[in-house]
């Protein structure tokens, strides 16, 4: 798409999204002006039964007009208090900056978890979900994401003014190095992904083109990936390349997922499309996935999991991809009936790393594999249940924190290469425990939030601790997990309950104004 057609459909997004902004202005002043004229046409004053000097009449048609103007002015008074205590639907509201937050975080606090049980943290209010076909807002599903809905979502889950300024440094710091082509680092071979992470991290903060301090940086990397498949330019030619083309292309397919998702900007739905097919047709007969997607016995879980998320992802923004729903069904299974072992033990966890035997055996992958049961609707599965337990007891060690694998510490992270580094693995964990109830929940956020937050260069990015920080992509990496995993509070996508089938959501009246913009889809 050329840079005119892109700043011609932004422009008409813009004008899409005031449009929006000024419904509730305009319906409550014509409620004040229907109000003000029924007053005015139907007050009728009792007649006075004698007749008076034609002084006292003037004075008392006065009289009367400053009744009925003090009338009027009441009940505007009242229908001006009842539209204030109306909740008006935002589309975007500006993003909270350093000094907002600052004001508002004490209303933050700690959050009093002590007399809540597994139920009050069951953040299923809004996890019967829908295909979200509403065109260039926000959605329901993404209302976490507003700064309102932050700032609430803050407080019931465990974030703190802490958790946000970290992840306000972390977007500054990735807007300030970002490539003038959109992308993120100057390595070839990872330039998509990362730039894939990068921009989901932004979108889980609520972030739009249209956003005030973060819109441009956005715009130019939903650009980048949207032109990266449509050019077919992932890369997938050399054997390496081949091998990690799913992890490339599933990590692409799922923010274009996201970012068609929260906006509806039309260039967006056929890259996404384009790349969640290539996700279903990858899919092996039982549901698992391997290097450059071969068909193969080998099943690979960490590749897995990108694919998984990818679709749900999908599945929410209303992608029209050929058995979707039925990938999701299948990787289900692959995770309950193919990946998950019995019995298992502190050295046998619950579900392997891959189809191998010598290398199964992963702490990071129990959150992967919970995580995607979840998002998948089978959070509450025996399965998942046995990786929030083994997550619980002996990787984050609750009851013994000296104990605890989940450590900053380069001495325990000396094995080289991107797979090695554990917050890779934490990013997983995070969000498999922030959907495992009140206790779990709470103790991983106390200990994982607190250390990550610690570990934070002043710049606004993160090394990862081991020998993985002498990646040259490293800081792109940890930075852009490290950000998620600590917005975790509000980003969610509904997760559990599933249908069987997307179910359309019908349009609004606004909605129906897109033709006139020329942006149906």
């Amino acid at each position: 798409m050329s840079q005119e057609n892109l700043a011609m459909v932004l422009a008409a997004y813009q004008r899409r999204k005031n449009l929006e902004n000024m419904v509730a202005p305009l319906v409550s002043i014509c409620i004040h002006v229907l109000v003000a004229l029924g007053l005015l046409l139907f007050y009728k004053p009792a007649v006075p039964q004698d007749a008076s000097p034609v002084v006292e009449v003037k004075m008392q048609e006065e009289e009367v007009k400053e009744i009925e103007d003090e009338k009027v002015l009441e009940e505007l008074d009242k229908l001006e208090q009842q539209a204030d205590e109306q909740p008006v639907p935002q589309t975007d509201i500006p993003e909270v900056v350093a000094e907002q937050v600052a004001e508002i975080s004490e209303d933050f606090g700690d959050p009093d978890l002590s007399n809540t049980n597994d139920e009050a943290m069951d953040f299923s209010d809004a996890l019967d979900i829908k295909a979200n076909d509403t065109p260039l807002k926000i959605s329901a599903l993404y209302e976490g994401r507003s700064t309102i809905g932050r700032m609430n979502a803050l407080k019931k889950a465990g974030g703190n003014q802490k958790t946000e300024s970290a992840v306000l440094r972390a977007l500054r710091w990735l807007k300030k190095t970002q490539n003038e082509n959109g992308s993120w680092t100057a390595d070839k071979s990872y330039l998509d992904a990362i730039t894939g992470l990068c921009l989901l991290a932004y979108l889980a903060h609520g972030e739009t083109p249209t956003s005030e301090e973060f819109g441009v940086t956005v715009q130019k990397s939903m650009q980048y990936l949207a032109d990266r498949v449509n050019a077919k330019a992932l890369p997938y030619g050399t054997n390496d390349e081949k091998r990690h083309y799913p992890y490339v292309n599933g990590i692409v397919a799922y923010a274009l997922a996201e970012a068609y998702g929260m906006t509806k900007i039309p260039f967006l739905r056929p890259p996404m499309e384009s790349a969640l097919q290539v996700v279903i047709d990858g899919q092996q007969t039982g549901g698992g996935y391997d290097y450059d997607y071969k068909q193969g016995p080998r099943w690979d879980l960490s590749i897995a999991c990108w694919q998984y998320q990818a679709m749900k992802a999908g599945f929410v923004a209303g992608a029209n991809v050929k058995d979707l729903s039925k990938g999701m069904e299948k990787g289900v299974s692959f995770i309950r009936n193919i990946n998950f072992t019995k019995p298992h033990s502190e050295t046998n966890p619950p579900f392997r790393y891959d189809s191998s035997l010598r290398t199964s055996k992963s702490d990071g992958m129990q959150g992967a594999a919970v995580l995607c049961l979840q998002l998948l609707g089978e959070g509450n599965c025996p399965e998942a249940k046995a990786g929030i337990d083994f997550i619980d007891k002996i990787v984050n060690n609750s009851k013994h924190s000296n104990d605890s694998r989940v450590q900053w510490r380069d001495d325990m992270w000396t094995t080289p290469g991107l797979y090695a580094n554990p917050m890779y693995y934490w990013y997983y964990c995070t969000q498999a425990m922030f959907h495992a109830g009140q206790r779990p929940w709470k103790e991983w956020n106390e200990h994982f939030s607190q250390m990550c937050i610690a570990k934070q260069n002043p710049e606004g990015y993160w090394s990862s601790p081991g020998a993985t920080k002498q990646h040259p992509i490293d800081k792109w990496y940890t930075t852009a997990l490290c950000a998620l995993s600590l917005q975790v509070y509000y980003r969610y996508l509904p997760t559990y309950k599933m249908p069987k089938q997307a179910v359309k959501v019908e349009k609004t009246t606004m909605e129906s104004l897109d033709d006139d913009l020329g942006l149906e889809l």
